[in-house]
C-alpha cells in the first residue's frame, strides 16, 4: 500500500499511467452496473407485463363467469378449463398453436409459456416461459440472457 502511495505522488510522470489505469477500470465497472441494472428493469417490466395480461384476462373470464352463474348456471358447468388455457395463451400474444416466440419492441423475446390452470375455491392460472434478453454494450450485442419466468394470476371466489 506505501508503494502504491509513493509511485501516485512521484513528479516523474509514471503516476499518471496508474491514475489512468485506476480511472479505466471504474468506468468499466460503472458500466457493467448500469448494464446490469438495465437488464434487471427489463425482466420486472415484462412480468409486469404478463401479469397485468392476465389479471386482465381472469377479470373478463370472471365476469362472464359471475354472469352465467346469475343466471342459474352451475359453476362447475360453466369453468371449461381448456377455454382458460386457451384464452390464456392468447391473452399473451400466443393464439395459434403454431406461434412460439413473442418478441417485444426493446429485442426481447419470451418463448411459448406452458400455462397450467388452477382450481380450488377459485380459478386461475400459473405461465412459466423462458425470457431472453439481448446483452448490448456500446450498440454492439455481445450475449443473450435467458431467465426462466413464473407468474401466476388467481381469481377467488368469494
Amino acid at each position: 500500500m506505501e508503494q502504491i502511495k509513493k509511485k501516485l505522488n512521484s513528479k516523474n510522470g509514471e503516476a499518471y499511467i496508474y491514475l489512468c489505469v485506476i480511472v479505466v477500470f471504474i468506468c468499466l465497472l460503472t458500466s457493467v452496473v448500469i448494464l446490469y441494472m438495465g437488464l434487471t428493469a427489463q425482466v420486472r417490466m415484462q412480468k409486469k407485463d404478463v401479469q397485468a395480461k392476465l389479471d386482465s384476462f381472469l377479470a373478463g373470464y370472471a365476469a362472464e363467469s359471475y354472469d352465467a352463474l346469475k343466471q342459474g348456471s352451475e359453476k362447475e358447468d360453466y369453468l371449461a378449463w381448456s377455454e382458460l388455457e386457451a384464452g390464456a395463451y392468447a391473452a399473451l400474444g400466443f393464439p395459434e398453436q403454431s406461434d412460439t416466440v413473442y418478441a417485444y419492441p426493446n429485442g426481447s423475446r419470451m418463448t411459448r409459456p406452458t400455462v397450467t390452470t388452477l382450481k380450488g375455491d377459485g380459478f386461475g392460472v400459473t405461465v412459466e416461459y423462458t425470457a431472453s434478453f439481448p446483452i448490448q454494450w456500446n450498440g454492439v450485442a455481445y450475449s443473450e440472457l435467458e431467465i426462466p419466468v413464473t407468474v401466476t394470476s388467481y381469481y377467488k371466489m368469494k
